[in-house]
């Protein structure tokens, strides 16, 4: 057996995003630094002075994380509660960054933002059990920041490279 695994909790829709893009158990090899980050907190014994964080209430769901037969033995097996929430946190970090490109691209274009949730949450699986569509508004809300000009810009240079390509 070359492959074992290490359970850790995590949100649902950071699970979700996690088996869209890894897989399930999810092999996070593919993302270098993400793995490394991941290897480097595993720990070959418990945790018994943990203080940091008594539960994680907000991480509800599990999931199985792949790591090499090497890195189980140099590293360890195991994952403390304060790098299971860093580890989180950079879950989180990349599936908000794809929902502000996704909702802004379509909000930008022309669409409400209400449709633009529900676009983002139908094409990537994120249904209301897993990322309520009012919990997205108000994250939107709160960061999305929607540049047209800029968007403009890049479609318009989208355009010009494929005009250029055909010779029109």
């Amino acid at each position: 057996m070359n492959r074992f695994h290490v359970k850790i909790l995590c949100k649902p829709y950071v699970r979700r995003f996690i088996e869209i893009n890894y897989g399930d158990p999810a092999d996070i090899t593919k993302d270098k630094m993400v793995y490394q980050f991941f290897c480097s907190r595993l720990k070959k014994k418990t945790f018994r002075y943990e203080k940091k964080y008594k539960k994680l209430d907000k991480y509800t769901d599990e999931i199985a994380i792949k790591i090499s037969r090497d890195d189980f033995y140099r590293y360890g097996w195991e994952i403390s509660m304060t790098d299971n929430v860093a580890f989180n946190r950079i879950m989180e970090y990349k599936v908000k960054e794809m929902l502000y490109k996704i909702v802004g691209i379509y909000t930008s274009i022309g669409f409400p933002l209400s449709e633009s949730i529900d676009r983002f949450q139908e094409q990537y699986g994120f249904h209301e059990d897993v990322w309520p569509k009012e919990s997205i508004r108000k994250d939107c809300c709160r960061n999305l920041n929607i540049d047209k000009k800029e968007i403009d810009n890049l479609i318009s240079k989208i355009i010009n490279t494929n005009k250029s390509v055909k010779k029109t």
